[in-house]
């Protein structure tokens, strides 16, 4: 078996958002949010029913999945690829975004409807040890619960080290899956007690996929590695840049106190360079 990579744009929108399977994303939430029978999720409606990736290079490093329970309650799904500075802030502005726009007009604010974010993330978030964190609204002094209406939760994969015969949970499960898909080539057998998980593993395996959805999936990856081959070479020439300034800055000081072939030789600079560098001083 082949498995895709879960953490790319279409694989995980069809794993996700996928109207047929929403199985996989009612599992997935209930157990991320620790939802008892109670308030366990039981339905949810995609509130982008065709589920159609945007432009691949504009959602490199952004991916999500907005969908509602059966209480209305909205939920926004997100995974990041890349590192953002000021991803914390983000999140916040879109999830109060998202709440400002349950409201039409002449409706009252007791309409308004609890917004959860879910975060999952290829970096470190904050320096917290743990790999699931859940960020909620409470009372300093009593720790009560007044502010219901924004959550966050946050799956740092960078920080999950379980083996597979550690992941027994099956939250763990679905998080070592996002994790390490693309190297395994079977579903380990402790994780086919599991249908929600086994049901993940079908949609990722590349078998299941056809030659249009395989297409998109590889013009993909190919924008995502040019992006990245893009920012290191920008960075690369920023440094040399960085350097060959430095070392001009270094001759300029040199010019008149030193011969040009001593100068040459400490700063790298050819003595044509140097020459220029001697006319415009």
């Amino acid at each position: 078996m082949i498995f895709l990579d879960p953490t790319s744009d279409p694989v995980f929108k069809k794993l996700f958002g996928n109207i047929t399977h929403r199985n996989i994303i009612i599992s997935f939430l209930n157990n991320l949010l620790g939802r008892t029978q109670e308030d366990k999720i039981v339905e949810v409606t995609f509130n982008d029913a065709s589920n159609i990736p945007e432009t691949v290079d504009l959602k490199y490093s952004i991916v999500d999945i907005r969908c509602t329970d059966q209480r209305g309650h909205e939920y926004i799904v997100e995974m990041q690829v890349v590192k953002q500075l000021d991803y914390a802030e983000r999140c916040q502005y879109y999830s109060a975004l998202a709440l400002s726009r349950q409201l039409k007009k002449g409706q009252k604010y007791h309409t308004l409807l609890p917004v959860i974010f879910v975060g999952i993330l290829s970096f470190d978030l904050d320096d917290s040890p743990d790999y699931v964190n859940h960020h909620v609204i409470l009372n300093r002094a009593t720790h009560h619960r007044t502010l219901k209406h924004l959550e966050f939760h946050f799956v740092e994969l960078t920080k999950f080290n379980k083996t597979i015969e550690a992941s027994k949970s099956l939250l763990d499960q679905f998080i070592y899956m996002l994790k390490h898909a693309t190297e395994m080539n079977t579903i380990p057998a402790g994780f086919k007690k599991n249908p929600d998980v086994v049901d993940a593993f079908d949609l990722l395996e590349q078998g299941n996929w056809s030659k249009t959805e395989l297409e998109a999936y590889d013009k993909y990856l190919d924008i995502e590695r040019s992006s990245a081959s893009q920012l290191d070479t920008a960075r690369i020439d920023g440094e040399l840049k960085g350097k060959l300034e430095a070392k001009r800055a270094i001759a300029q000081q040199l010019i008149g106190k030193l011969d040009e072939e001593i100068i040459a030789q400490s700063t790298g600079l050819t003595i044509q360079e140097i020459e220029e560098l001697k006319k415009n001083k």
